[in-house]
């Protein structure tokens, strides 16, 4: 009898958490250019899954941004709690990569903002990332793709 594979909140929580203990001595610029550089690297992997499970060809991947690769493996029938883990990073990641500079230096100009009020999303955005980066690598070590 095979026992069936399960991650508990709490493991998920502490993989997590250890994860972004690797960011504590970064700079502002150093953490978001880590985490640009790990959205990049989740988009790469999950284009691998598209290519090996379901026969896209990477060519025609090329340009595909992380929603496209999300949108595409959803209607693939990719396991549906992976799809709404990834749906949120898409949304920190969409912001991250195209207001938060922006809106950081305005509010900035106005006003005097604690880092928690300036980076808030930031950092959920890092937690979500690394969240899915950890069920990312475990389902693929576990192939619990289905």
């Amino acid at each position: 009898m095979s026992e069936e594979l399960s991650l508990s909140g709490e493991e998920i929580r502490e993989a997590v958490f250890a994860r972004l203990e690797n960011y504590k001595d970064m700079s502002f610029l150093e953490q978001y250019a880590m985490f640009m550089g790990k959205a990049q690297l989740l988009e790469f992997g999950l284009k691998g899954v598209l290519a090996r499970k379901y026969s896209v060809p990477f060519e025609s991947m090329e340009k595909w941004t992380l929603g496209k690769v999300k949108n595409e493996l959803s209607k693939n029938g990719l396991r549906e709690d992976f799809i709404s883990y990834l749906s949120r990073v898409v949304d920190y990641r969409n912001y991250i990569a195209h207001e938060l500079l922006a809106n950081n230096a305005i509010t900035q100009s106005l006003a005097n903002f604690s880092p928690r009020k300036l980076y808030g999303n930031f950092y959920r955005g890092f937690f979500e990332l690394e969240q899915i980066i950890f069920l990312f690598d475990w389902c693929e070590e576990h192939n619990c793709w289905d």
